[in-house]
């Protein structure tokens, strides 16, 4: 019996059902959920066989993107170009040599996670547990308020530092 007990340490990212449950949850169709992953709105897990794999976390960036394009009225390629936005580089508070070197400051066509790929990266899951990546799709809605919050506690930070 306590070999077929859920994994208590089961995270929310974790890897829990291949590709076709997923269609059955979400309503797209296989196609659709790999053209979200060709595009680079959606990150897979991969078994050692190769096999598609998402977590829950996963279904409800799904989710997600599809309210984006239901509601909201984007297509894939203005859902890309709206996270493309998100400046990675604070969000993550890079180094000045990290940032010298990023794609994602000068590129706003593409999420980073999209460059680091398009540049040859074969470390998906390097992206895949980065908050930015993780946290898109949750603050698409309100993008402006944390562009606003970030730049308001750096010149926070600023006036801080010109009165020590």
């Amino acid at each position: 019996m306590k070999g077929h007990a859920p994994d208590v340490n089961l995270r929310v990212n974790d890897p829990v059902m291949f590709i076709g449950a997923a269609t059955k949850i979400t309503g797209l169709s296989e196609s659709a959920l790999r053209k979200y992953e060709a595009t680079g709105l959606i990150i897979f897990h991969r078994t050692a066989a190769n096999r598609r794999m998402l977590s829950l976390e996963d279904i409800e960036r799904i989710r997600m993107i599809r309210n984006l394009i239901k509601r909201r009225g984007l297509n894939l390629e203005g859902i890309l170009r709206l996270w493309a936005l998100l400046p990675c580089w604070e969000l993550k508070q890079c180094a000045a040599d990290e940032r010298r070197d990023c794609p994602a400051i000068v590129d706003s066509q593409r999420p980073c996670w999209v460059l680091l790929k398009n540049q040859g990266c074969t470390i998906e899951e390097r992206c895949r547990e980065c908050e930015v990546y993780r946290f898109s799709a949750y603050c698409t809605e309100d993008l402006k308020s944390l562009v606003r919050n970030l730049y308001s506690s750096e010149s926070s930070k600023a006036v801080e530092g010109e009165s020590d």
